[in-house]
């Protein structure tokens, strides 16, 4: 299936921009010009910085509203999100990944795997629960509950959303000029970004969740995920050695390979983590007898 998408891309124009990666030459303007350029990175620090804001305004009207003061420790996991998605889509690093396809296989993984993870861990549905009236709060829950977002919000519908557009990028390079296309190329970080914390949310579950999927079928879909991220970075490894991709291909694969089974790792942490803190405490302790001799001791 990826060779078809992939075979129907490379007849679009939109994969002819110049591209340092897949054409192993310094990046060239995209034509819209330095002054473009810089209206879509500033745009980009906006969006970022509007998010941390928001947050930490939602915070002060909770606390205004009466409501318990919101443990730090989420705060500082949602501004550290913010701060490694500006890090890496403006500035230096974006520039670099232009020129190196192991950076961009880095900023990959912080967008589409680490931030969102952090951004859950801030739980920003909760948040704007207590900041909103209650009336407000009932609707936002009755909307969660709709049949559509039931369905996007399932754990294996979430997992093809963030696998399918990676398998197309990143099968064998040739869709690889797409991340820098000057329009395509945002929206594509954005989808990396939404879908996983889309992905994060069905899976982890800290935030309410009206209909959360068992535990089974979120711990299979945090394993599939590991999966697809090993296969396709073994894929692109392989193509690396058949040439026609940057020297670094092969680096950027091992990566890839690597790097998501890492926060993968984290993934499960906080998925049993919070599965403990839920059942684990409660679980049923063996009662206790006297000996003969005197001394407690547990039934078996």
């Amino acid at each position: 299936m990826p060779d078809v998408l992939h075979r129907v891309a490379l007849d679009n124009p939109l994969l002819q921009h110049p591209f340092v990666l897949h054409h192993g030459e310094a990046g060239t303007a995209s034509g819209t010009g330095d002054l473009s350029a810089f209206a879509l990175e500033t745009a980009v620090v906006l969006v970022w910085l509007g998010l941390a804001a928001g947050y930490l305004v939602a915070g002060r009207a909770a606390v205004l509203r009466g409501r318990t003061q919101w443990p730090v420790r989420r705060t500082v996991s949602w501004l550290t999100g913010i701060g490694l998605g500006l890090a890496v889509t403006a500035g230096p690093i974006s520039s670099t990944a232009a020129g190196s396809l192991t950076v961009h296989t880095a900023v990959h993984l912080v967008l589409g795997l680490l931030v969102p993870l952090l951004l859950v861990l801030g739980r920003p549905a909760t948040l704007v629960l207590r900041a909103v009236p209650a009336c407000a709060g009932r609707r936002l829950t009755g909307m969660a509950g709709s049949a559509p977002l039931r369905m996007i919000g399932h754990p294996m519908v979430a997992l093809l959303l963030t696998v399918v557009p990676m398998a197309f990028l990143y099968w064998d390079g040739t869709a690889l000029p797409l991340l820098h296309h000057p329009l395509l190329g945002p929206l594509i970080h954005v989808h990396f970004v939404a879908s996983g914390a889309l992905f994060t949310y069905a899976v982890v579950g800290l935030d309410p969740n009206p209909h959360r999927a068992s535990e089974g079928v979120r711990a299979a879909a945090i394993l599939a995920s590991i999966a697809a991220h090993g296969v396709v970075a073994k894929h692109l490894y392989s193509a690396a050695g058949r040439g026609g991709l940057p020297p670094d291909a092969e680096q950027a694969a091992q990566l890839m390979y690597y790097g998501g089974d890492a926060v993968h790792v984290l993934l499960l942490v906080v998925f049993c983590a919070h599965i403990y803190r839920r059942t684990g405490r409660h679980l049923p302790r063996l009662p206790i007898r006297h000996s003969s001799e005197g001394s407690p001791g547990r039934v078996v």
